[in-house]
């Protein structure tokens, strides 16, 4: 009598881990089996926007450009159509006629850890895509000439995505005292530097340095505890009687969990139809 209540006992749980095991395989446990042949060549999934500003004015501005090349990508049922690239930034995808071109580039001018999305569609009506992340950092060049209350600097963080925040936001910043002519006598200025985080609240202060004329003073930090929203960073003068020049690189940086970079194979390891003549 035991031996056979064992024997269901096994059977019942057999049943039920088998059940689980059908709920569990989903979508991730299926193969493509479509005519495409999709192949894309991309050099990067990843970059860093740089924005300069000099004396509160934005000097310049460079995103990051990303180029996938479709060029060998197929169908089995007919001639690839159309080629598509959808950023993940809330813009519109970008989609190009395979008949014209077999590239697509786009330009992030917004930070964020982004969800994109590649893809290619037949005559037919055949489509396949991939997902793929793109991490994009931004970095801030901030310069300040001759003043003697500098101003607020205000770093946004808020990733232009739904998606995590910024890994850390790192802070190289020197302000000097620039060396007055001989007929006069400069004095020297104390420096102390102060995060606030978007609430307003203090994040950290740097201890107090004293700066002599013609010297300078550098403080660098990685702030790790990264909230959503404006920071401001702040440089604060023991006087007003001289004159300082500040420049810093501020850096909003997300952790690295972008997608692997596909670049175009050498010669020697690209497929036999890909090679050169």
């Amino acid at each position: 009598m035991a031996t056979l209540m064992l024997r269901s006992l096994l059977l019942s749980t057999l049943v039920l881990a088998a059940a689980f095991a059908g709920c569990l395989g989903g979508e991730e446990d299926e193969v493509y089996d479509g005519p495409i042949t999709f192949v894309v060549y991309y050099e990067s999934t990843s970059g860093t926007i740089v924005e300069t500003i000099q004396n509160n004015q934005q000097v310049s501005e460079d995103g990051v450009d990303l180029v996938f090349d479709f060029s060998y990508t197929k169908s089995a049922a007919g001639e690839i159509s159309t080629f598509w690239y959808d950023a993940g930034d809330g813009s519109n995808p970008v989609s190009v006629n395979a008949a014209d071109t077999g590239e697509i580039s786009y330009t992030y001018l917004t930070h964020g850890i982004f969800s994109a999305g590649i893809g290619a569609m037949d005559d037919q009506g055949n489509e396949y895509s991939e997902n793929i992340t793109i991490r994009i950092d931004k970095q801030i060049n901030w310069g300040e000439s001759g003043t003697t209350n500098p101003r607020t600097m205000n770093i946004d963080v808020t990733p232009d995505c739904t998606c995590a925040l910024p890994e850390q936001i790192k802070i190289d910043s020197t302000v000097t005292n620039p060396e007055n002519p001989v007929a006069f006598t400069g004095s020297p200025v104390t420096v102390t530097w102060y995060l606030n985080n978007s609430e307003g609240e203090a994040v950290i202060e740097s201890p107090p340095e004293q700066i002599a004329d013609g010297q300078n003073a550098n403080w660098q930090h990685n702030e790790y505890a990264v909230i959503t929203g404006v920071w401001t960073l702040e440089i604060g003068l023991n006087q007003d009687q001289e004159n300082v020049d500040i420049s810093q690189t501020i850096t909003i940086a997300y952790a690295a969990d972008e997608s692997n970079s596909n670049p175009f194979p050498t010669d020697e390891d690209a497929p036999e139809e890909e090679q050169k003549d």
